[in-house]
């Protein structure tokens, strides 16, 4: 794992580069015979690979948290932080909508190139053929996270080279959602059922499949792929719900997929930004010690509010927090904010140890969102099995940890009941790990959610806008409705 995260961060430097050259070679047309060229061998089609997998990065972290959480009911601003943006400031001339759209097409041009260039490379069939399927799932990562986001967006199956090439319309959200079926489908063929940490495998496949099938409202499929992954017994739920969130435990049997970090080589950024704002005075460097930055984001009052008392809550979210140079002891919120200003923070993700170079690996997917999927997928494909009720029930008996009046087993719930049941269960189970706004829009809930705290959300904000700068440099794009 330590080989593949040191190659990865070594890597980005001269991805850098390769990047860089690209606004020439769109101009150019003919440089692109120099990138053919790198592909000769086996080696080079690994690196090709990993140089995906550097992009992917910018799928997750805060990107995933400010998209996920912090635009939804979860999340909101730490006190005195003025310079972030609010659910409702994602507008086409924000810089957070830019960053993503040309990351995500970064990273599918990258996919593209190792999976047309490596299919051309005369080494081991199998290996060629996992090696082009893995970067054509991850091209489908990257399609999913456009077209969840902003609906139907341009497809490009091959590398773009030349302004006419990366000047395509946009596809339906249907062809958009094809292409992603269609390679991740493969990959759950193709690829072998285990790999190397960080790298995708065929039950990750399945279990990104099981996902996408439950957001489109597929649940035949849903629970199909979920079950696969259940079946395959490679992971289980940790015993401790705190140890799927921390540094020492990260790859571990709950983790189907995690994106990789390695302190002081490439740091997480999400405990920090987690982490109680500093104040200027005597708790100013209690928290983070020898540095004030961080703490950007807090959970919502309604978050708060709403999260049933558990051991899982007392992970989650936190009243008070011990002074990093463990001789003052505890330090209360409202002792450091005054009452009512900031009375929890997210403890969920606390690494100080590391202070703000934190090596704990994001989690994509966790293996109890795999057994919500399948309970919730079961109760709409045959809402009479009993089976759903095992499956989330064992989430919440991890949940309450061993006390037996916190989080009582559910039982006799109506169809309906189950529903709102399950949805609830995802929201404080898997609480700012960036699935909360994609919940409540599947479901048909975002608006009325959104509106009930007061947020002036119109219809057409289900959707984020095309990128301005993008419209302006492709004439065949056009913007979502609203915007």
């Amino acid at each position: 794992m330590k080989n593949i995260k040191y190659f990865i961060s070594a890597l980005m430097s001269f991805l850098l580069f390769m990047t860089s050259c690209e606004s020439y070679l769109e101009e150019n047309p003919t440089g692109n015979i120099s990138i053919a060229n790198f592909y000769s061998s086996e080696d080079d089609a690994i690196a090709g690979l990993y140089g995906v997998y550097n992009s992917v990065y910018s799928l997750y972290g805060n990107t995933a948290i400010n998209y996920g959480e912090v635009n939804a009911d979860n999340a909101t601003t730490s006190p005195n932080v003025s310079d972030l943006f609010e659910w409702d400031e994602f507008t086409y001339n924000n810089g957070t909508t830019e960053g993503f759209w040309r990351s995500a097409y970064d990273g599918i041009n990258l996919a593209n190139e190792v999976a047309l260039y490596t299919a051309e490379i005369d080494f081991d069939v199998e290996k060629r053929a996992d090696i082009v399927s893995e970067a054509k799932a991850l091209r489908a990562l990257f399609y999913w996270h456009l077209v969840r986001a902003m609906g139907g967006v341009p497809i490009y199956e091959t590398p773009t080279v030349g302004f006419d090439e990366v000047n395509s319309p946009r596809a339906s959200s249907d062809e958009v959602y094809g292409l992603i079926l269609r390679d991740l489908n493969e990959a759950a063929l193709e690829l072998p059922t285990t790999s190397a940490a960080g790298r995708l495998n065929a039950y990750i496949a399945e279990a990104l499949l099981a996902r996408i099938y439950l957001y489109i409202g597929d649940y035949p499929n849903a629970y199909a792929h979920a079950k696969k992954v259940i079946d395959s017994e490679q992971y289980d739920l940790f015993s401790d719900y705190a140890n799927a969130f921390k540094t020492e435990h990260n790859n571990g049997v709950e983790h189907v997929y995690q994106i990789q970090y390695l302190s002081g080589e490439r740091n997480n950024s999400i405990p920090g930004s987690f982490g109680p704002r500093a104040l200027p005075g005597q708790y100013g460097n209690s928290f983070w010690a020898n540095t004030v930055v961080g703490g950007s984001i807090a959970p919502s009052a309604e978050f708060n509010a709403d999260n049933p008392i558990s051991y899982r809550r007392s992970v989650t979210i936190a009243d008070s927090y011990e002074h990093i140079d463990g001789v003052t002891g505890t330090i209360t919120m409202e002792e450091a904010y005054g009452p009512g200003v900031f009375p929890y923070y997210v403890s969920k993700f606390d690494d100080r140890a590391n202070e703000l170079q934190s090596g704990v690996n994001f989690n994509v997917i966790r293996y109890a969102d795999i057994l919500l999927i399948a309970a919730e997928a079961l109760n709409e494909v045959d809402p009479g099995d009993g089976q759903k009720y095992i499956w989330i029930n064992k989430v919440r008996e991890r949940a309450r940890n061993g006390v037996m009046s916190d989080l009582p087993d559910l039982t006799g719930l109506s169809q309906d009941e189950f529903r709102t049941a399950v949805l609830e269960e995802r929201r404080f189970e898997l609480a700012f790990e960036g699935q909360r706004a994609w919940d409540l829009k599947r479901r048909g809930q975002f608006l009325t959610v959104m509106r009930a705290q007061g947020k002036n959300v119109e219809d057409h904000m289900l959707l984020f806008p095309i990128p301005d700068n993008q419209i302006r440099l492709n004439p065949n794009l056009t913007q979502n409705p609203g915007w």
